[in-house]
């Protein structure tokens, strides 16, 4: 339907426009605003003069980043456990979605409520700390991995967008001499890349910033993702020994303040950098797995 641009559409637009752009300002600023204190010298930080703009631009803080004996290897460590945790988890999550999704199985209603259950009513911390300790998981990688690889709300998500799919595509499948495992990985996924590609987002995104569970499971300080070093930069735990080895003449371009906000963008931009090519995938997952719920 086209609509007519007369005076009080123009004014809608205008408002619409308005309220779009102080939202995007809102959503950015802080992003804008930690770029600049990176890029700035400690008296311009103190003095409160950095907005949007970096003042003594300099990049002293990326160096002493880079030059930070751990986070080098949280980097390795985070991709690693990224990598991992996103893989079975979406593994363990199309596999179990696929069957809850059929009407004719047998218990399916039961199935569904346990886990409808657990989204609502979890296990606990303690519990939860005791059953990893007791199949010997402490301090492995595994220990942030597996008891995390299945989210109730994923699942419910993909199960309902494989019930969108015709059955007629499934009849014409077996027809044609397919077992269930073959329509699942030759039929059924390649028609569900958009509800994949959004939940392959959120288990990146998720594993990525998982740093509570690094510091609760991992005791090895060599295991610890990236995450989990930001956590302690930013709480200053570690700002001592990123400092270690400035002269006084560096003491006015480089701040705890600069630091802080140079590792968070460090560790922010790969997640970023990642988003625009699942952006289409990403949206389109989500609005059809609401839709057809």
């Amino acid at each position: 339907m086209l609509y007519r641009k007369t005076k009080g559409y123009r004014v809608f637009m205008i408002f619409n426009y308005c309220i779009l752009g102080m939202v995007m300002l809102a959503i950015a600023f802080p992003f804008i605003h930690l770029i600049s204190i990176s890029f700035s010298e400690s008296a311009a930080i103190l003095g409160g003069k950095v907005v949007v703009w970096p003042i003594g631009f300099n990049m002293d803080a990326y160096l002493r980043i880079f030059d930070h004996p751990t986070i080098l290897q949280g980097f390795k460590n985070s991709i690693f456990q990224t990598l991992l945790g996103t893989s079975i988890g979406l593994f363990m999550t199309i596999i179990c979605a696929y069957p809850l999704s059929k009407t004719f199985l047998k218990g399916r209603k039961a199935f569904v409520l346990i886990v409808m259950f657990t989204m609502f009513f979890s296990g606990g911390l303690i519990p939860t700390y005791l059953v990893v300790k007791s199949v010997g998981l402490i301090d492995t990688i595994w220990a942030v991995v597996i008891p995390f690889c299945i989210t109730p709300y994923y699942l419910l998500l993909m199960m309902t967008f494989f019930q969108g799919i015709p059955e007629s595509l499934e009849e014409a499948a077996m027809v044609d001499g397919l077992n269930p495992m073959q329509i699942l990985f030759k039929i059924v996924i390649p028609l569900s890349k958009p509800v994949i590609a959004a939940i392959t987002m959120f288990l990146i995104v998720y594993y990525w910033n998982n740093w509570f569970n690094s510091m609760i499971y991992l005791n090895s300080s060599d295991m610890h993702p990236v995450m989990m070093i930001v956590r302690n930069i930013v709480a200053g735990a570690d700002l001592a020994s990123m400092g270690s080895g400035i002269g006084q003449n560096d003491i006015t371009t480089l701040s705890s303040a600069s630091l802080k906000a140079a590792v968070i963008m460090v560790t922010t931009i790969p997640v970023v950098c990642v988003f625009p090519f699942a952006q289409k995938h990403f949206a389109k997952g989500v609005m059809l797995g609401a839709v057809k719920g």
